[in-house]
């Protein structure tokens, strides 16, 4: 039988991942190996920072775990794990409260009564309940005669569905190796007229990221009926030393001869060798994910061996990705087959593939003479905004004589065939890309960027395949396609003048399946669809920059290039339009404009971050340019500074960024801790204190794109407390905003505040205070309540900064750090608006209203409700209507309610207690709080 479980104690589950490796960040929520058995004494986590203004830091994770048998020494061959013990690998531990026999979660147990989740389809994101057999996801649907409960699980299973397909499954508990598991699950089919043979199943993951290994229990044979009865079925398994994770649930037995519709009920897994009765589960909360860094070792005696994982969260892997400039890191998101970005320094004769897949790419003279390739060019325009800020550093200037003149010219060139380079890798599929400006006069003819030919010729003069970047003598962009027959046409995307003394960026790709071929030219996209592959360039021998270049008569060069050349590149797939388009914001703005929210996940994205996330939409609605260097974890806090909001990663491993407005909009605590009735008790040794830590009367914010500094200063503060600086620096295109930040920091911090320096809660000994300190959060607001000797109350709203929990085997603590919250008091500017005090019908001629608490009754009501004014009867209801006002009734001080007559009769009929609203903005529903200018999530406040 199963160990009876605590009723004062969770259920602890310390897992480890891998199956799953650390690839992208990803902390998946299921296929988990179990290892709490081998926990050693108290382990420990540690999430948040100090105080509010502070930079988070990655949360820790600290235990100790048995290694005498060398499960965990990664040179130990005979170790069921020997290979995957390797660093970054996912940690996770998490509680069942209370504490059950049964290791699901109360969804999963209870066929969506308990839990949380909705009737209708299943998110199997949230559930962790999948299936193989219907297409939709499956859903929870009510029944009368469920199992138990009034809910169940409902899967379709169509005609033809083979054996070892799963109807419902899940991989969210963690396996523990060598212990016996049973499942059990009551199904029944409700399709009449069907049978259907299914069975139980528990399966191990033995393989990286493969499939598992199944047990099936005895198969039984559903009848369809629309009043079906429940049929149980079990499997029992024994977990592998080499378990990776685990997969339960029921499987179809034999082929189905019929569509039809199965559903489950009171699904149980429990550590046993056969079935118990049914119960259902606690919740399940976690307390830490991350990734074990280190698995150093130790030995207490020449027997016994520990091992002490050095785990940290994925912060801690954000803050070893080194960010390059915007337009690098688009470029290298979408894996380049090269990119000459001809930023070599001064002096150089080859330029380098920064990619690293292909050699230098040598400078090259014509057979009539040389002319001039000079890098470490800077980067300058002919007007003002006629550059890019995607990247910094130097660009390739091309001498030539005779630019764009259709004369057989001495010029030198950069040959890409000298690194191997000739034509695209693969002509059905590329994209190609290069910044150009053209220095020299109006061109006579056509001034050749990039030139590519193959080697036929025909009279003396190349005929076949050939690829020609150029401006025509107009300067429009356009490109030259022609097939190997030589059939080509110019593909000419605008009529504006490029050969302006400014830098442009043109990339193009080409798809033979999607029969298309797009053309970007700044910012713009320019398609030519139903491509005819007789323009498609093959077998090209030769890629040159800076001039046409014919390699069948001794490289001669003509229609030669004259000004700068920058971020040569190939990507050997069809770029769809918005990458283009992407790609060039980076390269000319570096994605100014964006919203911080955006921004985070830019950046994210940079880092190759590929897990979850929870994001609230930033109150920051247009950064300036984003910028290149450092690391992702001070790129991603440099977004959260702006914002003047947070972010950490969660219980679960969920990185989560929050607007400024979280805070400003939690106006009242979820738990109040304290010695009073009601209150949850914290432990003794609270210290209260009027902190002058964070004093400061001379606030600058600087705009970190400009330079350009904002001031707010305190007198009175600056004569109290002597003069105490703050400084910000804020990545913003308002200069409003950043003084309005400044505002902010000196109304928040230039008088002292009460702080507490943390609080600790103790659910060892005092068991209620369980799903509390298992729900806690970081940014969580709370009250901290102590009453003194001679009966005052001291109570401060704190928020949560940093959580510390260390549980033992038969003690657990969590430790808060908290911050005061705003001292300054926030309110929001509402419609006029008031409930009917009763109902009225179809045809009524005028309406009365009561007066609400927070409205004016010391003068008449019309000096508020002007005549002629509009009004939204019913607001929100099926029967909402807009009406006029013709006039107000009388009243006098002291008003309660009031009669408003209404220019034409109602047309619908209204209950007592509907809304009566002075019209809102398009978008708007919510009377109480429309107002966008003040309201506090509002883009329109700086602050």
């Amino acid at each position: 039988m199963p160990t009876v479980p605590n009723p004062n104690w969770p259920l602890i589950e310390e897992s480890w991942g891998p199956y799953w490796g650390a690839g992208g960040g990803i902390l998946s929520l299921d296929r988990w190996a179990e290892i709490t058995r081998r926990v050693v004494g108290t382990t420990a986590t540690q999430r948040g920072r100090q105080y509010e203004l502070d930079q988070v830091r990655a949360g820790e994770y600290r235990l100790t775990l048995d290694n005498t048998d060398g499960a965990f020494d990664p040179v130990n061959t005979s170790s069921p794990w020997y290979g995957k013990v390797v660093p970054f690998q996912p940690m996770r531990k998490r509680a069942q409260y209370p504490a059950t026999i049964n290791l699901l979660s109360p969804v999963q147990a209870t066929g969506g009564d308990a839990g949380g989740a909705a009737p209708g389809t299943i998110n199997s994101g949230l559930t962790q309940i999948y299936t193989d057999t219907d297409a939709g996801g499956g859903s929870i649907v009510a029944s009368a005669t469920a199992y138990q409960g009034g809910r169940v699980l409902q899967f379709a299973v169509p005609s033809g569905t083979t054996a070892t397909n799963r109807i419902v499954l899940t991989a969210e508990p963690a396996a523990e190796p060598g212990t016996t598991y049973t499942v059990q699950i009551q199904v029944r089919n409700i399709t009449p007229g069907t049978t259907l043979q299914v069975q139980a199943h528990i399966g191990s993951y033995m393989t990286v990221r493969s499939s598992a290994t199944y047990t099936y229990g005895a198969a039984a044979t559903l009848t369809g009926s629309a009043t079906a009865a429940w049929t149980t079925l079990t499997a029992t398994a024994t977990m592998p030393a080499a378990v990776l994770g685990l997969n339960v649930g029921v499987s179809v037995s034999a082929t189905a001869a019929a569509a039809c519709t199965v559903q489950a009920d009171a699904w149980q897994l429990e550590k046993a060798a056969a079935a118990s009765a049914w119960v259902q589960p606690g919740t399940w909360y976690p307390i830490y994910a991350g990734f074990a860094e280190r698995w150093p070792q130790s030995w207490t005696d020449p027997k016994r061996a520990l091992v002490q994982p050095t785990c940290a969260d994925t912060f801690s892997l954000l803050s070893q990705v080194q960010l390059r400039d915007p337009l690098n890191q688009e470029i290298f998101s979408r894996n380049p087959r090269f990119l000459y970005a001809l930023a070599d320094s001064q002096g150089s004769s080859v330029f380098a593939d920064s990619a690293g897949t292909n050699p230098a790419a040598p400078v090259a003279v014509s057979k009539y003479g040389p002319g001039a390739v000079t890098p470490g060019t800077q980067i300058t325009s002919a007007n003002p905004g006629g550059a890019y800020t995607g990247s910094t550093g130097t660009v390739t200037t091309f001498t030539n004589a005779n630019p764009g003149a259709g004369l057989t010219s001495a010029a030198s060139y950069i040959s890409l065939g000298g690194a191997g380079i000739t034509g695209p890798a693969d002509p059905s599929t590329w994209t190609r890309m290069i910044a150009f400006r053209y220095t020299a006069a109006s061109p006579a003819a056509g001034p050749v960027m990039w030139s590519g030919l193959d080697n036929r010729r025909v009279n003396d003069n190349p005929a076949g395949s050939a690829m020609l970047w150029q401006l025509d003598s107009a300067g429009r962009f356009g490109i030259i396609m022609a097939g190997p027959t030589g059939t080509g046409t110019t593909f000419s995307p605008n009529s504006a003048n490029y050969a302006d003394g400014n830098w442009h960026l043109a990339i193009a790709s080409y798809s033979r399946a999607a029969a298309q071929l797009i053309i970007h030219i700044d910012g713009t996209n320019y398609f030519w669809t139903g491509f005819n592959t007789v323009y498609e360039p093959s077998k090209l021998i030769s890629d040159n920059l800076g001039a046409y270049v014919d390699p069948t008569a001794g490289n001669g060069t003509t229609w030669t290039w004259q000004g700068d050349l920058a971020f040569v590149t190939e990507w050997p797939t069809a770029l769809n339009a918005s990458d283009m388009t992407t790609i060039y914001t980076a390269w000319k703005n570096s994605f100014s404009g964006d919203s911080t929210d955006a921004r985070y996940r830019r950046i994210l994205g940079w880092a190759g971050y590929q897990g979850y996330y929870s994001f609230q939409s930033g109150m920051t609605t247009a950064m300036g340019p984003a910028t290149g260097g450092g690391d992702a974890l001070t790129a991603l806090q440099n977004v959260v500074t702006t914002e003047g909001g947070t972010h950490y990663i969660d219980r679960a491993g969920l990185i989560t960024f929050k607007a400024r407005s979280d805070r400003y909009n939690k106006i009242t605590s979820t738990y109040v801790f304290g010695d009073g009735p009601g209150e949850y008790p914290y432990e003794p040794g609270i210290n209260f204190d009027f902190d002058p830590t964070r004093l400061a009367n001379i606030v600058t914010a600087t705009k970190s794109s400009t330079n350009q500094t904002f001031t707010a200063t305190d007198a009175a503060s600056i004569a109290q407390y002597f003069p105490r600086t703050m400084s910000r620096s804020l990545n913003t295109a308002s200069a409003l905003e950043v003084q309005d930040a400044a505002n902010y920091l000196l109304s928040r911090y230039r008088q002292p505040a009460l702080r507490i320096s943390s609080i600790t809660l103790n659910p060892g000994a005092n068991p209620a205070l369980w799903p509390v300190c298992l729900s806690l959060e970081l940014g969580m607001r709370v009250t901290v309540n102590r009453r003194t000797a001679a009966g005052t109350l001291i109570s401060q709203p704190c928020f949560v900064e940093n959580i510390q929990v260390a549980i033992g085997a038969d003690t657990a603590t969590w430790t808060l750090q908290l911050s005061p919250v705003d001292t300054t008091p926030y309110g929001v500017l509402s419609a006029w608006h008031a409930p009917l005090t009763s109902g009225t019908a179809v045809g009524a001629s005028g309406v009365i209203i009561a007066r609400q608490p927070f409205q004016n009754n010391g003068d008449p009501a019309a000096a508020t409700i002007p005549a002629g004014g509009q009004m939204v009867v019913g607001l929100g209801t099926a029967n909402q209507e807009t009406v006029t006002i013709l006039r107000v009734g009388t009243t006098t001080a002291g008003w309660t309610a009031v009669q408003l007559f209404l220019t034409a009769p109602l047309t619908k009929t209204h209950a007592a207690g509907d809304i009566v609203s002075e019209v809102l903005p398009a978008g708007v529903t919510d009377p109480a709080a429309w107002d966008a200018v003040a309201k506090l999530d509002s883009k329109a406040l700086a602050y």
